[in-house]
C-alpha cells in the first residue's frame, strides 16, 4: 500500500470549500490534477474522473463514491477491472479551525501491483497543486474583494 496525504489551510469557511469541491462540472476551471469530473456526489454512485499526473500518462477512472458527509468528508474509490491490480481509496476532509477558516487534507491510499508506478516523487507536489488551487477558488468565492487586494 502507498499512503500520500497533503492538507493547507483556507480562508473560507467548510461550506465555502466543500460547494468548490463538490462542483465537479467545473473542475476543469480550477484543478490541475483531476482536470475533468462528473457524476453525483451521493454514497452508492459513481463518479467518473480524469486524472493528469505530472509525468505520467493522463487517466480516466469510474470511482464508486463511498462516504459523503457534507461540509466534512468525502470518500470515492476506483479500482481498475482486473482484480489486485489498483485501488485508490480518495479521501477529501475538511474541518472548521473557526473565524471562517478550514483545514483541508487531501489523502489517498492506493493498494494493487501498480501502486508503486501510480504514486511517484511528483504525487504530493500534485495534490498541493490541486489543494493550492482550491483554496485559491474557495477564497475568492468567499472574499471577492481578494482580487482587489492581490
Amino acid at each position: 500500500m502507498k499512503h500520500i496525504q497533503t492538507a493547507i489551510d483556507i480562508e473560507a469557511p467548510p461550506e465555502i470549500v466543500w460547494e468548490v469541491l463538490t462542483d465537479l462540472d467545473v473542475y476543469h476551471e480550477w484543478n490541475p490534477y483531476i482536470t475533468e469530473a462528473s457524476g453525483e456526489i451521493s454514497e452508492g454512485e459513481t463518479v467518473t474522473i480524469r486524472v493528469e499526473p505530472t509525468g505520467r500518462r493522463d487517466s480516466t477512472l469510474r470511482c464508486t463514491v463511498t462516504e459523503v458527509v457534507p461540509e466534512r468528508r468525502l470518500q470515492w474509490v476506483g479500482r481498475l477491472r482486473v482484480p489486485g491490480l489498483f485501488t485508490g481509496r480518495h479521501t477529501f476532509e475538511l474541518e472548521p479551525l473557526g473565524n471562517d477558516r478550514t483545514r483541508f487534507v487531501n489523502h489517498e491510499d492506493v493498494f494493487g501491483l501498480l501502486a508503486r508506478f501510480v504514486v511517484t516523487e511528483e504525487t504530493p507536489l500534485d495534490y498541493d497543486w490541486m489543494n493550492q488551487e482550491l483554496a485559491r477558488r474557495a477564497e475568492l468565492q468567499f472574499n471577492p474583494q481578494r482580487t482587489a487586494e492581490a
